[in-house]
């Protein structure tokens, strides 16, 4: 357990509201401080409610495996409803450890990390309060609850923060996981994720990375096996950074034995996500993720596929992207299949995509589809030869959409630093025949070009 002494008075008092007021008192001369009627490594009862993992015999020394260590506290903590556990900075780099749970109780995981990358991937580098895998077969990292096969889970944590904590997603051998996660929030609520590092989860295999990567597997992953919207996973990822997932953020179903189910909804906000294949995947597989909010992130990825993907599964409405910078990209900043995009005050620059949000050839519904709102965005060309256009909409002809789609779509800047336009340039808006969409006026859609800024 963490020393009273070692705490700063802001520290110590955020610690006393998180138990409700309680008293923090001085530590046992073992160090150990879980709260009254819980026991510590040693057996005896102590009063305290910081559960240091160290205490509990992880060593951090980047070599050892302290999933049994730090399990004990995990265990230890849950006995105490809303108890924090500790992870000192480790001497060594990381602790490994082939996947741990995290037991309903535990109110707080809480560390210090730094990832340095802004030479990445010549030069990154992780340290602190890291989780590492054991070995190339460790699949999670972090575990927060369990499925509750289509019910809800009393007994998950929710409700549980994670401060600080980086995740490290290469071997003691320097290889990448596979497929590994960080974490995988399961059927648990009101999971919060601030200030935490990743570096290299899931990596793909770009170039210079660590060997290995497939690029599947991330950061985070919120999966639910609720049906029907029974109940939904929330969670909110505040300003984290990351470099080199396989995807940053991932919400979908649990799997497919729950079948159109799998609500989820969150807020991804402040975060620095760069060299990702994947950037933030809302309902790929299994089902409809909407609800969320991305809003003032940055993104950027020269190999990755994508920044933002939406509504492969399911029938998702609502996902607001407010205030972000897109920036480099292989394919699509934004791949939209779901309805309800709103898209506002974003910066997009141009690499070798044709487009920067691209509309799915689902959204065909006439009259409403895609029911998106974008304004006020600027799209900046980068002096790009293949880019054609800022939004493009497969499921319409250029013709049928300015007589029959649905939104919103105004007010937005297009720029190419003074040069000349491209001359892939299409315009603003074109349809799935790659035409350009008029401006339109009707009762369902409101369309109208934005400026042009060029030689």
């Amino acid at each position: 357990m963490i020393s009273l002494h070692a705490l700063g008075r802001r520290d110590a008092l955020r610690l006393a509201a998180m138990t409700g007021g309680g008293s923090l008192v001085p530590p046992s001369p073992s160090g150990a401080r879980p709260l009254s009627g819980a026991q510590s490594p040693s057996g005896a009862q102590r009063t305290a409610s910081v559960f240091d993992v160290t205490a509990y015999g992880a060593l951090g020394d980047g070599k050892t495996d302290d999933t049994k260590a730090i399990q004990a506290a995990l265990a230890a903590a849950g006995a105490v409803k809303g108890s924090v556990v500790n992870f000192p900075p480790a001497p060594g780099g990381c602790y490994r450890t082939s996947g741990l749970t995290v037991p309903g109780g535990v109110g707080c995981l809480r560390g210090d990390s730094d990832l340095y990358s802004a030479h990445g991937p010549a030069v990154v580098s992780l340290a602190g309060s890291v989780l590492a895998p054991l070995n190339s077969t460790t699949t999670t990292l972090l575990t927060i609850g369990s499925s509750g096969n289509g019910v809800g889970v009393d007994r998950n944590p929710h409700g549980l923060n994670v401060e600080g904590l980086g995740f490290l997603g290469t071997t003691p051998a320097g290889t990448a996981a596979p497929g590994l996660w960080g974490a995988s929030v399961v059927d648990t609520s009101s999971v919060t994720f601030r200030n935490c590092r990743d570096l290299y989860c899931g990596a793909p295999a770009f170039h210079a990375y660590p060997p290995g990567g497939l690029g599947t597997g991330g950061f985070v992953r919120f999966l639910s096996s609720g049906t029907a919207n029974v109940f939904s996973v929330s969670g909110r990822v505040l300003f984290c950074s990351s470099y080199g997932a396989g995807t940053f953020v991932l919400a979908d179903g649990l799997s497919t034995a729950y079948p159109g189910g799998g609500s989820t909804d969150g807020r991804i906000m402040g975060c620095q996500v760069n060299g990702h294949a994947h950037g933030v995947e809302l309902g790929p597989s299994l089902a409809g993720a909407g609800g969320w909010v991305v809003m003032e992130c940055h993104f950027s990825s020269a190999e990755g596929y994508s920044h933002v993907n939406y509504g492969y599964a399911g029938t998702p409405w609502t996902l607001r992207i407010e205030g972000c910078y897109f920036d480099l990209c292989r394919d699509v900043h934004v791949d939209c299949h779901g309805h309800g995009l709103q898209a506002i005050g974003n910066y997009f620059r141009a690499l070798t995509n044709t487009t920067a949000i691209a509309f799915g050839s689902g959204l065909n519904t006439s009259g409403s589809a895609p029911a998106a709102v974008l304004t006020g965005n600027v799209f900046d060309l980068n002096g790009s030869t293949t880019v054609a256009s800022f939004a493009r909409f497969e499921g319409f002809s250029a013709a049928d959409f300015a007589s029959h789609g649905g939104g919103q779509y105004s007010g937005n800047l297009v720029h190419n630093h003074g040069a000349k336009m491209p001359r892939s340039w299409i315009g603003q808006f074109v349809g799935s025949n790659r035409a350009a969409i008029a401006n339109s006026s009707t009762a369902s859609l409101d369309l109208a070009q934005g400026p042009v800024l060029s030689a």
